[in-house]
This record gives C-alpha cells, sequence and structure tokens, in this order.
C-alpha cells in the first residue's frame, strides 16, 4: 500500500461523463497535489470508467457501485469507506475547483484549529447559448454565513468543505435522502453541528458551482456548453475570479435592494420556526421541506425531476428510492 495521500476527494456521480471530466481536470490541476481521487459511480452505465481511465493519473481510482442508490448518499459513503487521507473532500460531479481550493483549505483547518471548514461558493445562474456565446454570465454567492461560524440556516455545498478524518469517522456516514426532509449533505452537516463541531468559513471564493437542479433536463444531454466554456474561461482567463466576483457583487446587491421589505417581512415569519426546529433537533429547514414537499425523501425526488433523472432507464439492479 503506498503512503496515504494527505486528502482524499470523492466524487460521486452518474452518467454525466463529459461534466464529470471538467471536475477532475479542476482537481489533477490543484497546486496542492499530495491527494487521491475517489470516483464512485452510482452504478454508472455510460462511458464513465473510460473518461476517468483516459486521465492515466494513479491518483484516480474509480469504483462503480453495482445498485444504482439514486442520490449522493451511496457514493459518498462508499468513498469515505475507502478513503485513505487525513482530510476529506467532497465535489460534486458539475462543480469545479479553483487551483488554490485544497491548498488553501488544508491551511485554513490547520491554522483555525477547525474540524471542518468551508468556502463560499461562486455559482453560475443558466445562461441560454447566445449567452454563452457572448460571455454574458450571471453569478451569485452561496455559503455566507452571518459570522465565521456555520449557522444550519445557510445552504454550504458540499464541494465546498473540507473535513478531518476524525470529523467524519465520529459524525459517520451520511443518511440517505429517503430519512431526511433536507437534503443528505445539509442533514450531515447539522449533524455535525449539533455535536459542537468547529465549523470556520474560509473568506476566500475556491470553487465554482454549476448545479444541475438548477438547470431543467441537465441530466438528460450528454454535454453541457456551460461546463465547457466555464472551464475554458477558469483555465485560460487569469482575471476570471474576480470578474465572477464582481458580478455576484452586483447581481447579489440588486437582489437585495429588490426584495429588501419582502425578506424582511419574511425573517420575522421564519426565524421563531426555524428557533424552535432547532430546539427540536430538527434542521431548520425541515417544516418548510415537510410542508412544500411531504414526506422525507421528497426533495430530492423533486430534484430528479427537475434535472430528468427520472426519465432516464433504470440502471441495472436499481434501488431508486
Amino acid at each position: 500500500m503506498s503512503t496515504a495521500p494527505l486528502v482524499s476527494v470523492i466524487l460521486a456521480t452518474y452518467n454525466r461523463s463529459r461534466v464529470l471530466a471538467h471536475a477532475i481536470e479542476s482537481v489533477r490541476a490543484s497546486t496542492l497535489s499530495d491527494w487521491e481521487l475517489l470516483v464512485i459511480g452510482d452504478c454508472c452505465t455510460d462511458d464513465t470508467a473510460d473518461v476517468v481511465a483516459a486521465f492515466n493519473d494513479h491518483r484516480i481510482r474509480f469504483i462503480n457501485l453495482p445498485q444504482n442508490v439514486g442520490e449522493q448518499s451511496g457514493p459518498n459513503n462508499e468513498g469515505l469507506r475507502l478513503a485513505r487521507g487525513r482530510y476529506i473532500a467532497y465535489l460534486n460531479h458539475d462543480d469545479m475547483y479553483f487551483p488554490d481550493h485544497l491548498e488553501s483549505s488544508v491551511r485554513w483547518c490547520q491554522s483555525s484549529g477547525a474540524d471542518l471548514v468551508w468556502s463560499p461558493v461562486l455559482v453560475a445562474m443558466p445562461a441560454t447559448d447566445r449567452e454563452i456565446a457572448d460571455n454574458l454570465w450571471r453569478f451569485r454567492l452561496s455559503g455566507v454565513a452571518p459570522d465565521d461560524d456555520y449557522h444550519p440556516r445557510v445552504f454550504v455545498f458540499a464541494s465546498a468543505w473540507m473535513v478531518t478524518r476524525e470529523l467524519a469517522t465520529r459524525i459517520g456516514p451520511w443518511r440517505p435522502a429517503r430519512e431526511t426532509f433536507a437534503t443528505s449533505s445539509q442533514d450531515w452537516l447539522f449533524r455535525a453541528f449539533r455535536a459542537g463541531t468547529r465549523m470556520r468559513l474560509k473568506p476566500d471564493v475556491t470553487v465554482l458551482a454549476i448545479p444541475a437542479g438548477a438547470r431543467k433536463g441537465s441530466y438528460i444531454a450528454a454535454r453541457s456548453p456551460e461546463h465547457d466554456a466555464l472551464a475554458a474561461l477558469m483555465k485560460n482567463s487569469a482575471g476570471f475570479r474576480e470578474a465572477a466576483l464582481g458580478n455576484a457583487a452586483i447581481n447579489g446587491e440588486r437582489e437585495a435592494n429588490r426584495y429588501k421589505v419582502g425578506r424582511a417581512l419574511r425573517s420575522l415569519l421564519v426565524r421563531p420556526v426555524y428557533a424552535a426546529a432547532m430546539r427540536l433537533g430538527i434542521h431548520p429547514y425541515g417544516p418548510f421541506f415537510a410542508l412544500r414537499h411531504g414526506r422525507r425523501g421528497n426533495l430530492v425526488s423533486a430534484l430528479r425531476r427537475q434535472t430528468g433523472l427520472d426519465k432516464l432507464p433504470p440502471a441495472g439492479g436499481t434501488s431508486r428510492r
């Protein structure tokens, strides 16, 4: 057995091999080279194995689950079982790291003494073919907490996490989506929060997200022009991140001003519900997701309908719940 890497990156994927290639390339471009990448297929039936193999990088392993889980908890738990690193990072297959993400996240873990750190995420809003051709992007920031500590009201993409192995072991596996009102990732963070974990914001943006859930039918198309264009900008445009952050700041201020009164009123109404839920050990979004989607697991079912996953032919030995 070779020496254990400093960081294990776990990447859950299902039948989006062309998008996956960009995610993998973003890991390989990292300024920190002491990593392993565990690409865990959720019973993939396309050419994912060939795409991973084409990188010919001994730090990358592909493991394809024999049974389709239908959401991230199964592949991520298998990746955690196989991980050998001192630190654990996750990467959604439709997201990309900036080159400094792993290095700066490890450094922030070590300097802050936190068991989990996360980066704010630069989120690309859906773009039309014309907007892509004209380089007319819209971005927003996600994962910015009220202060430097984690709060469950803030959604934090799993791609932004850096977790110590000790914490990952202590909190345990991701719960299946059918057992949660929130997503499995936010449920895991909430469990870590309730366990008194030191969780700190890393105040620089080192992840780009292009969420499938915001793009109707994203799983049906073999390719994503948005990923192709944004990956090229990340690689070839030296000022891309700074320009995108400026774009996100302007869009965020516009949205804040447009909905300022409505947000203030909503805050007065929902904060007592958040507080009551948390006192009961329930994720603060749980009551709202229950009202909107019904029973546990229905949020992920709604996302599957949005992305087109529910229309794809079932993989062999499926267990889609």
